[in-house]
């Protein structure tokens, strides 16, 4: 197990991105399970139909990359 924080965000052309609530620590084996593990719902790589996303952060000082999914 690794431990991730998670943002979850959600983007309007009208209003651009925003964060919905603040970070959440999660240990989870990789960055798609820290992701799904919060809402249980399924990712993809690629945004389509919702506008509902996440960013997943390594708890690593010397990496500032985060992944991100796109809720479905």
């Amino acid at each position: 197990m690794q431990h991730y924080s998670v943002q979850i965000f959600t983007w309007t052309a009208r209003n651009g991105v925003q964060q919905v609530g603040s970070a959440i620590e999660v240990d989870a084996l990789n960055p798609k399970a820290a992701a799904v593990s919060l809402l249980g719902l399924r990712l993809e790589d690629k945004g389509a139909c919702t506008k509902l996303a996440v960013r997943v952060w390594h708890d690593d000082t010397h990496m500032a990359e985060c992944d991100c999914f796109y809720y479905h």
